[in-house]
């Protein structure tokens, strides 16, 4: 989802947001609702996704996707949210980073292989959300992205069975065409009833 809506406005700036001290995904929301209201002043149009990581010791990280803030703004956007963050939190400013993105789809990809990583998976007994954005984030409603990436995902795999690009589409049409039925069939073979709900695939 995150890979379709970068190909059509892709984030301008990767930041990354650590702390010494153990904080919970809730104590992070407080700070960050705080950490936006401030860089709206500056910003009115900046946007975020949010993407949590675990380091080694189990504390956890953030990775911001910024949008809305120009190209030129990079250096007032490290300095004011590192040392908004450092008020808040036990953090040292020069461990906060803030880089631009020139390649939108590359930096999800990276962001999405550390997602897989064993070692920046969650601790045990950890709950909480990976993933969240601003409500403007999004090029379209997160609805509608997701159905696509599902889409998207089912043509790539459809992809890797080998059928040809020029038939993905016509194939998945097809696919989505067919009606399942469940029928539940008697001891002797005799067909009793069909089953409900109809499963479609």
């Amino acid at each position: 989802m995150l890979y379709l809506d970068a190909c059509e406005y892709a984030p301008k700036f990767l930041v990354v947001l650590t702390a010494r001290e153990y904080l919970t995904r809730a104590d992070c929301r407080r700070h960050l609702e705080q950490l936006r209201r401030r860089l709206r002043k500056d910003w009115p149009a900046i946007e975020w996704a949010i993407l949590v990581e675990f380091q080694r010791r189990g504390a956890l990280h953030l990775n911001l996707l910024i949008k809305g803030v120009p190209d030129e703004d990079e250096r007032p956007l490290q300095e004011l949210t590192a040392a908004f963050w450092c008020s808040r939190v036990d953090a040292e400013p020069w461990a906060q980073s803030c880089t631009s993105v020139y390649d939108g789809g590359g930096v999800i990809r990276y962001l999405a292989h550390h997602f897989n990583k064993p070692a920046q998976a969650p601790p045990r007994g950890w709950r909480g959300h990976r993933f969240s954005c601003t409500r403007g984030y999004l090029v379209r409603p997160a609805s509608e992205m997701r159905l696509e990436a599902r889409r998207a995902l089912r043509l790539k795999r459809l992809l890797w069975k080998g059928i040809p690009g020029d038939f993905l589409e016509a194939e998945l049409q097809l696919r989505d065409a067919v009606v399942w039925e469940l029928w539940s069939v008697g001891r002797r073979g005799a067909v009793l009833e069909p089953l409900r709900p109809v499963l479609s695939c």
